[in-house]
């Protein structure tokens, strides 16, 4: 048996003239270490070696990577995750990472690619903080559960309307670093407010009339202002309201105005005013939220009326205007003002 698998042993050296194999597998090349060292370190560096024979050569595919030696049989499980961005973003995205079976105690790190895939040129890493880095740091590796779990995280601090492609990679203990996974992207949504206003409906009607005011009455107007606002902001916004003249004034009687304060017109002598009647995902800021007859003054300054904390779609509201009469109250049919409506998101 000896002779069929050796020719000759000559000057130290042994050659093969069979190479192992089976029906299915052929080894085309093997050797013997000659030993290796496991774990060496000092205060600043580790060595994990093995001397021998070692085919540097990667056999691949494009779904496939193996690596001979040793050491490769130790690296962590190559990490995937995936980029989303599902509540219209604008500065940030949402990421998972799906840790491929390896254990709690394994540390990842994802690389960011801006406006293109792998490779980019000036790649950037998600810092501990989930902003953006141009280095990575040891700090930046940390555990699935620090990178949200299941849960996810955001990427934040990024711009509007740009695309973003990640990939990570995991270690666990000394030697084992993997290379990175495969990619996934998703674009941050371009910064956007929606408003409309109206007494029919959007983009029809901005008059509010109130006809026959009996004295000693609180009467609505004839419509509400009818709101609807939505925003991607973070931190949603507002809808500002004020009066040109500060109450409603006739040209027939310009030195008797009906002016407009905060008050229960059910009790006020006379008055005019405003308050939110209805509201979907928006809320009635004080002193326009009362109900029935109170009213809030609308001013020649800018007053909040409505709000929204946080990013909000399909917000709207239903302003109503009301006004009452004294019985001392000159009687004229040209008694007006001008209101204004404005929206702005906080950005």
């Amino acid at each position: 048996m000896l002779r069929s698998l050796f020719t000759s042993l000559v000057a130290g050296g042994l050659f093969f003239a069979v190479l192992p194999s089976t029906t299915n597998y052929q080894l085309n090349s093997y050797g013997f270490g000659s030993g290796g060292t496991s774990n060496s370190s000092t205060s600043n560096y580790s060595l994990e070696g093995l001397t021998g024979e070692i085919n540097s050569q990667a056999d691949a595919t494009s779904s496939y990577n193996l690596k001979p030696g040793f050491t490769q049989t130790q690296q962590a499980s190559v990490p995937k995750v995936t980029i989303t961005n599902p509540s219209n973003y604008y500065d940030k995205l949402h990421f998972v990472i799906d840790q491929q079976n390896n254990p709690a105690d394994a540390l990842y790190a994802l690389q960011v690619c801006v406006g293109s895939g792998f490779p980019c040129g000036s790649p950037l890493y998600v810092k501990a903080d989930n902003t953006l880095g141009a280095t990575l740091t040891t700090a930046d590796y940390q555990l699935y559960m620090a990178w949200g779990g299941s849960g996810g995280g955001n990427i934040i601090g990024l711009s509007p309307g740009t695309t973003y492609y990640v990939h990570a990679k995991a270690t666990q203990g000394k030697f084992t670093e993997s290379a990175y996974g495969p990619s996934s992207n998703a674009a941050t949504s371009a910064q956007q407010i929606s408003f409309c206003l109206y007494t029919i409906s959007c983009g029809s009607g901005n008059t509010v009339s109130f006809s026959g005011l009996l004295a000693g009455t609180p009467a609505n107007g004839s419509n509400n202002i009818g709101v609807d606002f939505s925003t991607n902001a973070d931190s949603g916004g507002s809808i500002y309201i004020y009066s040109n003249n500060g109450a409603l004034v006739s040209t027939t009687h310009p030195g008797s105005p009906i002016t407009s304060a905060t008050a229960d017109l059910s009790s006020a002598s006379q008055g005019f005013g405003a308050r939110v009647a209805s509201t979907t995902l928006l809320s009635a800021v004080t002193p326009y939220d009362g109900s029935g007859s109170q009213v809030g003054g609308l001013a020649t300054t800018v007053a909040t009326i409505l709000d929204a904390a946080a990013p909000v779609s399909g917000g709207t509201a239903a302003i109503q205007l009301q006004a009452k009469v004294s019985n001392t109250t000159l009687a004229a049919t040209d008694y007006g003002d001008i209101i204004t409506v404005i929206a702005a998101a906080r950005f």
